[in-house]
């Protein structure tokens, strides 16, 4: 490699593009390093279910390329990494684009948050709300999002007189329904901001609604990716190289200075060294604390890979006898053909101000429609049916269900709260096991707090209360549990944070014992938040890369 870049880039999923973007325009040069390929529209298609959302085409194989989860009894066991893509864009071409802001409750918990746990480390962000205001908007238009600023009730908080790019998507059949039965609760459900185009946009047709989302790729090319947004647009200036089949296998640094990073172009071939004054890693924070620690970086706190989380989980999923399924294919119908697209997001328990209970920070809901949230293949084992609990539904059973879903009206709702942030859980890595290209295996250690059992159990309850009043027959109820092998969004492994002694990045995201080092996935994030964290990833990126100069 004879080119000289000015920054070298790892991984091309949010974090990364932007950072190409952002980098371009301020005149560095870069390289964007990837795993993966890149990939079409067409290579989508046909939207099969069976190989991709059931044998996961489009994630890493859990035999070839697994992570270690460590259980409680701490026993070992490699398993399937959903939440990573290895092809340009990454992870963003499989998501639903649910793009709500961080709050300032995140960002300044321990204002918000009372009796805060003593065997916990929750702490506030070295940054405000409203310093992070404008990139938040930055993001939302270059990235290209959908919503509503003039919703009532917990929405997102923006200022005043600002709109999204484009309108909300067409809102979904169950949406009054649902928005009556909370109303009567003084709550007040609202349509989530989306990075998926609601009419024609930065060269991107409108959505038509296939039912072909989460874990799918968008062949119509109307969902926002890392892909098709930010990195198109590096691409644009000329000083963007997208080098595919780069699997980084360390970080080259020398007397406390960041001198490039080791790669391999093939599994078995040679490690070679590719060059720069900047590198910025933004793989997940799983894998970025893993290359982190298997690069050696220096740790002299024992802070790499530390204050772990992942979000707070639960699921519910009712059918409603007194309503027919939701919404019809008259050509004149204002409402969005049936698909597994999120209707609404509930905000109203984000902060929990009840004396009945020691809970005080909370999380949001997502609302969807179960007849097509769950596609038939998936209906065997996730289509929710208490009696089989734990079980696949299968012959009399599936298909009484499988009539119930296209015969009722039903709601669906996926649980996303704050965290609590302890030291011990944490990403290792395993020098006896590796991968295909010989680098050792990420090991997560999880157990969640009894707030986080008790939060998920204080929310399902209260929307279990609202949907029964309704009318619904509850078919679903899972709590998030003491053991988590691997599902949520994972953020915090590389903290960021103004103490040297306490954390691993500086306030710039960049290491304390590593200079020209910057990781820009959410391994920054010093607490979990209690939303999706993409766009609040985005925005950082950012906040960080629009400072620096070549």
């Amino acid at each position: 490699m004879t080119k000289q870049y000015d920054a070298i880039i790892i991984g091309s999923g949010a974090g990364g593009a932007t950072a190409a973007r952002v980098l371009t325009q301020q005149g560095f040069v870069v390289a964007v390093l990837e795993k993966g390929e890149w990939k079409k529209g067409d290579d989508f298609l046909p939207y099969d279910e069976l190989h991709y959302a059931e044998h996961r085409a489009l994630t890493p194989n859990e035999k070839k390329d697994p992570m270690i989860w460590v259980n409680s009894k701490n026993e070992e066991k490699p398993v399937h990494q959903w939440w990573l893509a290895n092809m340009v864009g990454g992870a963003t071409n499989l998501w639903e684009a649910n793009l709500p802001r961080y709050t300032e409750e995140d960002f300044s918990i321990t204002k918000y948050m009372r009796d805060i746990p003593s065997d916990t480390s929750m702490v506030d962000w070295p940054w405000t709300y409203d310093e992070f205001q404008p990139y938040f908007e930055r993001a939302e238009w270059e990235w290209g999002v959908s919503g509503a600023t003039n919703q009532s009730g917990a929405q997102e908080k923006t200022r005043i007189g600002y709109e999204y790019p484009m309108p909300p998507i067409k809102p979904h059949a169950s949406n009054q329904f649902i928005l009556d039965a909370f109303r009567k609760y003084g709550m007040n459900p609202y349509q989530s901001p989306r990075g998926i185009n609601s009419k024609t946009y930065d060269g991107r047709p409108g959505c038509p609604y296939c039912g072909y989302c989460q874990g799918f790729g968008c062949a119509v090319n109307d969902r926002a990716t890392a892909a098709n947004t930010v990195l198109y647009k590096a691409l644009q200036t000329g000083r963007c190289d997208v080098l595919t089949s780069h699997t980084v296998t360390r970080l080259v640094h020398e007397n406390g200075k960041i001198k490039g990073v080791a790669y391999k172009t093939e599994n078995n071939g040679p490690e070679k060294i590719m060059t720069a004054p900047k590198v910025f890693v933004s793989v997940q924070a799983i894998h970025s604390a893993r290359l982190f620690l298997n690069s050696a970086i220096p740790d002299p706190n024992k802070m790499i890979g530390r204050y772990f989380t992942y979000h707070t989980k639960g699921s519910l999923e009712f059918v409603f006898k007194n309503m027919p399924v939701w919404g019809n294919y008259r050509s004149d119908s204002p409402f969005q053909p049936r698909t597994a697209l999120g209707s609404l997001q509930l905000r109203d328990m984000y902060m929990i101000n009840d004396k009945s209970t020691y809970l005080s920070k909370g999380g949001k809901f997502s609302i969807y429609d179960p007849y097509t949230i769950n596609t038939p293949i998936k209906a065997v084992s996730r289509c929710g049916y208490l009696p089989k609990k734990g079980k696949n539904v299968w012959g009399k059973d599936l298909v009484e269900r499988m009539i119930e879903l296209r015969s009722f009206g039903g709601a669906s709702f996926s649980f996303t709260g704050e965290t609590m942030s302890l030291y011990d859980n944490r990403v290792e890595v395993d020098s006896t096991k590796t991968d295909d290209w010989g680098i050792p295996l990420p090991k997560v250690f999880y157990k969640h707090h009894q707030y986080d059992i008790d939060l998920s159990k204080y929310a399902l309850d209260k929307v279990e209360q609202i949907m029964t009043d309704a009318g619904g027959e509850l078919r679903l109820k899972e709590y998030q549990g003491l053991e988590n092998q691997g599902y949520g969004h994972n953020h915090g492994s590389l903290r960021t944070g103004a103490d040297e002694g306490a954390s691993v990045l500086d306030t710039n995201c960049q290491s304390w014992t590593v200079k020209g080092l910057y990781v820009l996935d959410s391994a920054w994030m010093p607490t979990a938040g209690a939303s999706n964290p993409t766009l609040t990833q985005i925005a950082n990126v950012y906040r960080v890369c629009e400072k620096m100069q070549p």
